[in-house]
């Protein structure tokens, strides 16, 4: 995996059992021996389930960024 932005879905249920697709976009950082490889949550946004603040120091933000990264992730590209 290269050094640059991910994509990856993550699900999200409320206390009222509410299921939300979300869509993470996820900075990849390699870093050789010294230290590990590093992941960065950059932006969160509902594709499914209707409203739910996502903003950063959400406690969904704060959940998708302690869940981490999806195992299948996508490279983001730029059109």
């Amino acid at each position: 995996m290269k050094t640059g932005e991910y994509y990856g879905t993550h699900w999200y249920w409320d206390a009222d059992d509410n299921e939300y697709e979300l869509c993470a976009i996820w900075y990849f950082e390699r870093n050789y021996p010294e230290m590990p490889d590093s992941w960065e949550l950059k932006t969160l946004e509902v594709e499914e389930g209707g409203e739910l603040d996502v903003t950063k120091g959400s406690a969904v933000w704060n959940n998708v960024e302690k869940d981490g990264m999806p195992l299948e992730v996508n490279e983001v590209e730029y059109l």
